[in-house]
This record gives C-alpha cells, structure tokens and sequence, in this order.
C-alpha cells in the first residue's frame, strides 16, 4: 500500500500523516479519506461518483417510507356543516374495517347514500357542490382534494428532504394516494420520520428595505477585513459609506477558503483549507462577504449567492459575531429553489422581518391561471391567483396597503418560494402573483400556497431501515451469485460447441459490458433484483448463441459448405431469436410499468439486458465468424 500512497499524494497534492495511512487498510477507505481531505481529490472523487452506476436503497443502505393522507381526517376537515348528524354518520364508520379495494371515502359515500344522507349541506365549500344530493359530485370534490392534499405532501418533503443532505433522495407517487421516500444513506429512521411528518408552516413575511440589508453587509465586510489583516473583531455598527455586490455575471475568481476566513481564524480545518469559493476580484479588498454576492436588483431580486459558495456564506451567518450585527427584529432566509442565470445556478438571500405579517392558513385557496387583458406585463403570461378568507382578507388589505412596492415572501418551512412585490392595496382577499416565468412554476407555487389551507396528516403505513452493512452483504453476495454463472456459462459454451463457444462467451463478456454502460450512462439505479435481472440476463444472453449454432450444426450435416452453414444458421434462427426476445421484452414492460421500485429495477435490467444480447449474440458473433471465414480457409469448423 506505500506505493499507493505515494501515487495518491503526488496525484492530488496533498500529504496523508502517517499516523493516518496506518488506518486506510482498504480502497474503499483511501477513496473516502481523500474525498474528505483533498480539494482536487473531492472533485475528482465527485465526478466519478456521479458517472458511476447509482445503487439503490437496498445496496447502500438507507430508509424507506410509505405514507397516506389520512382519509378520515380529510373528509371531516372539507366538511363545512359537523352538526350531530354528520358526526352520527363518520364516528360510526371511522374505525370499521374497510374492504380490499375500497378506501374510506368510497365507503363513507356508500354509507351515507345507504342512510339518505344530504351530502350537499355538508361538502359545499365555495358552493362547488350543486344542492342536489349528487354522490357522484361529492365523491369527485373528495377525490379531487385527496389528490391535492397528496401534491402538496410530495412539494412539502422534497422540500425537507434537503436537511438530511442526501444526494439523490427518491421521491415518488405510488398508485391514487401513496408516496415512497427513500433516503439513501440515512440510518436514523427515528429522526426521518420526526421530520417528514411535522406539520408544514407557510407564512407571509416582509423583506427588509434594500438599504437596511446594505447596513448588515457593511458590518459583515468589517468582520471579515480584520479578521483577515489579523485584528481584533469589531462588531460596531456605526454607518459607513455602503459598497455594492457586483452585479451578476461578474467575473468571479477561485480564492481558498483561509483567504476569505483568514489564516489566524482557528476553526479551518484541514479540509477548509482546500475548499475554494468564487469572488469579484474587484470587490474583494474593501468588502470581502459583498464578494461573494452577485448583485440581482437589476433583474428584480436582491443579492443571490452562486451555488458553489453557499455552504460558506451559511457558515458565516451562524457565526456569533455574524448574528449580532443583524437588527434583532431581521433574520435572513434562503430561496428555495436556485435561479439559473447565463448558465450558473445562484441562491437568493433574503433579509425578513422576524414577525410574521400572515399566517399561511387564512388562504383558502391558490390556482395557477394565465393572464388577461390589454397589460403586456400580464396577458398571456403565467399567473396564481389567490383568495383569502374573511379574517385573512381584512388582515391582507391593511399589510398590502402600508406596503405598496415592497416586496412580501412566501415562506413555507423557513424557505422562500416567492416574494412579488406589492402593486396595490388588495381589499377583497383577491390577489394575482405575476412574474412567474412559466406556468409549471405556477402550478408549483399554487401548491405551496395551499399548504396553508389546512394541512392532512400524512400517515405512515409501512416502514423498513437497510443497514449499510446488509446493502454491502447484499452487493458480495449479488456479485458473487453473477460472477459464478457467468463462469459456469463460459465453461459451458467452451465444453460444449468449442471455439464457437469462446466466440458466444466474448458476446457475453461485451453484454455485460453494455449493460453496465448504458446503466450508468443513464444515471440508472441497480437495485437488489437488479442484480437478479442481470444474473437472468446471463443465462439468457446464450440462448440465442444456441440456437444459432445448433442451426449451423443441422446445416453442416447436410453437406453445405462452411460459409454457407453459418449464413443459413443466422438468417433461420433469427426469426425465433426475434420472437422469444419480443415476448421477454414485452414482459418487462409490463412489470416496468406497473411494478413498484425493486420490480422495477428487475424490470430495467432485463429490458437493458435483452437489447443488449439480440445485438451481441447476432451482430458480434457474426462479424466475427465473418471475419475468421473471410480470412483463413477453414476446412472444419469448431462447433
């Protein structure tokens, strides 16, 4: 392993103690050690990472989670009318035993037209149910709600998915109301539940005036040039002439992390000194935090921070003598979502109010629609429109008159979504959000508004945590399983049809190689019957190799010639080859379609695999029996 050593710190610059090495006993450790401590080693490591084949929760371990809307609970929060008689009806059924293939809303409707039960004095919110008793109106408006709460459920969570830092979480609709997460690499199943199943919190919040965040970014740029020239940190507050962020693009330059932090600042790490951000050269001197800003108030933002220098500016903010220099009334908040500009992502960087001017549960309800009009600012173009209720609408007319041009946040989950500004004074609770680039962010937005409605329990059903240990058992266990039908078959082909065989184990060895290609090229996931689908695919990759040879086999005794045997086994086989492969490739379909994950991951494996071998085992081997007949004048064939 010294030898490895000394390659890994010429290649990535850097020295690893000895006392370290003594502890890197395998690759696997190495790799991890220098990701962690080598800035062109993480990179590097990074890059592969993302090329290679993505494995799946049961390989790496992880949480996986199945949750529903709580149906009763749905159904009691959409009633408008819970008098006695509502409530004789839903205790009674609320804790039966629902039948296989019913849910409680079917069963609820079909209990209440059982009773005569006059279901439009009860569900008419925004008088959308017409007052004649239709069950199949009212079971349409249910429905309709279950799945909106749902749509709101998965923004929600993958909005807090982003807290556990896992890379590629899966995130995914199952069936009419079911959602799985699957959280790669977590293994505190106790603290994911905690998190996904708290209560989500929209809130309308307003922004602090430019000129007041510019005051923050003064004292954070003081900060930060004494600690660098080395002096004592000063937090006062006294007001100076104000730089500007650069405007975005500016050109931004690599500086390391001991540069912008200083050398004396004692909590750099080892691998903090290896980190780099990006910075305006220009507006590094004198305002070394505005550096790492790109001003958007020319495009209707505030400041955004490129992506690459986000983890440092969050660690800036939580520092101590950070925090006491922002107003105690203030705090400052993250989009998001990024925002792409000239090719870069960016993050804005929101300076609120603590207070919240709103609370997210006065909307009744949120819609995306499409501008109309005369206004070129407005028609045509992707709009929200959103209503209030009474309270909230009084509350909003007096918020949106004291801030007329001022800009008011949509937060949910302490992230902003959106923050328009303000045009005029809104008295009936009817508000229009424009500026949204195209309507599938409106629809997103709509969503996030209706969170504050009322929010649906999401109820966990079914829950499994895969220990990281199992998922690497798994992937021995797997890898060995294929490594051995994989030789069984050479040995096979090689015994059994000779040299013809070797040529059919050379397709093989190539399909292997194309599956694992196009998995990865792809950005696929194996799973745990993935592997399984490609130790199927082994077996089955052959198949076609037989049949085309025994066909040679029957064409040789029959006195043709060589050449001729070959060309007449290929283009007799191919039809049967053909048709088996078609009804494989159709089953895979189906159960790639309609199967949950693991099946899924069979699914593509076995779909990728069948492509793969029609070619491998018929173009391959025949280019090469092409070749050698074309080449040497064979008097026998080895077969």
């Amino acid at each position: 392993m010294a030898n490895v050593f000394v390659s890994v710190e010429r290649e990535f610059e850097f020295k690893i103690p000895d006392e370290e090495a003594k502890k890197l006993k395998t690759v696997g450790s190495l790799i991890r050690y220098v990701k962690n401590y080598s800035k062109k080693g993480e990179e590097t490591v990074t890059n592969l990472e993302r090329k290679a084949i993505k494995r799946g929760l049961d390989l790496q371990g992880g949480v996986h989670l199945v949750m529903e809307p709580n149906l009763p609970s749905l159904v009691e929060q959409l009633a408008t009318n819970k008098d006695s008689r509502f409530y004789d009806l839903f205790d009674n059924i609320k804790n039966k035993p629902i039948g296989s293939g019913e849910d409680f809303i079917t069963f609820f409707l079909t209990e209440a037209e059982s009773r005569n039960f006059p279901l439009d004095l009860y569900f008419n919110r925004d008088k959308r149910i017409d007052e004649n008793n239709n069950v199949r109106e009212v079971s349409k408006y249910l429905r309709d709600e279950a799945d909106d709460a749902v749509e709101r459920a998965l923004e929600i969570l993958r909005n807090r998915v982003d807290e556990f830092g896992v890379a590629e979480p899966n995130i995914l609709k199952q069936g009419a109301h079911r959602i799985i997460v699957e959280l790669a690499g977590v293994d505190d199943i106790g603290r994911a539940k905690e998190l996904i199943g708290k209560t989500a919190k929209l809130e309308f919040k307003l922004l602090k005036s430019i000129e007041a965040g510019e005051e923050v970014f003064d004292a954070f740029d003081r900060i930060l040039r004494q600690q660098i020239e080395g002096k004592p940190i000063s937090t006062d507050t006294t007001k100076v002439d104000s730089l500007k962020a650069p405007k975005a693009p500016s050109t931004m330059t690599e500086k390391s992390l001991a540069e912008l932090l200083g050398q004396s600042d004692t909590t750099l790490t080892e691998a903090d000194k290896e980190s780099t951000v990006l910075v305006d050269e220009k507006t590094f001197g004198e305002g070394p935090f505005r550096s790492l800003l790109a001003n958007f108030t020319p495009y209707g933002g505030w400041n955004g921070v490129h992506e690459q220098n986000v983890p440092a500016v969050k660690r800036l903010l939580e520092r101590e003598d950070f925090q006491k220099v922002i107003p105690t009334d203030a705090a400052f908040y993250w989009d998001a979502k990024p925002t792409a500009h000239l090719g870069e992502n960016y993050y804005e960087l929101f300076l609120l109010e603590k207070d919240v001017a709103l609370g997210g549960e006065v909307v009744t309800d949120a819609r995306p629609t499409t501008g109309t009009g005369y206004d070129p600012t407005t028609a045509g173009k992707p709009l929200v429109s959103m209503t209030m209720d009474r309270g909230g609408s009084k509350d909003w007319s007096r918020i949106t008159g004291a801030n007329i041009e001022k800009r008011i946040a949509i937060v949910l989950d302490d992230k902003v979504y959106s923050a328009p500004v303000v045009r005029t004074q809104i008295r009936d609770g009817r508000s229009s959000i424009e500026g949204i680039p195209t309507m599938n962010e409106a629809k997103d937005l709509s969503i996030i508004l209706r969170t504050g409605s009322f929010s649906v329990d999401m109820d966990i059903i079914a829950e499994q945590s895969v220990g990281a240990s199992l998922g690497a058992d798994s992937i021995r266990k797997g890898s060995t399983a294929a490594a051995i039908g994989f030789l069984l078959v050479v040995i096979f082909m090689i015994i059994y049809y000779k040299m013809s065989g070797s040529l059919a184990d050379i397709a093989l060895l190539l399909n292997l190689i194309f599956i694992m290609a196009v998995l990865a090229g792809f950005h696929a996931t194996l799973t745990m019957p993935g592997i399984a689908g490609l130790i199927l695919t082994i077996g089955m990759a052959v198949d076609a190799n037989v049949l085309i040879f025994e066909r040679i086999r029957e064409e040789l005794q029959t006195g043709k010639t060589i050449r001729a045997a070959i060309d007449s086994g290929y283009s007799r086989a191919f039809i049967t080859i053909l048709d088996a492969n078609i009804t494989t490739l159709i089953a895979a379909v189906v159960l790639y379609q309609y199967g949950t994950g693991p099946i899924k991951g069979f699914a593509l494996v076995l779909m990728i695999g069948v492509s793969s071998s029609m070619f491998t085992a018929i173009v391959v081997t025949r280019c090469i029996f092409d070749f050698i007949t074309g080449r040497y004048a064979l008097q026998e064939l080895s077969i």
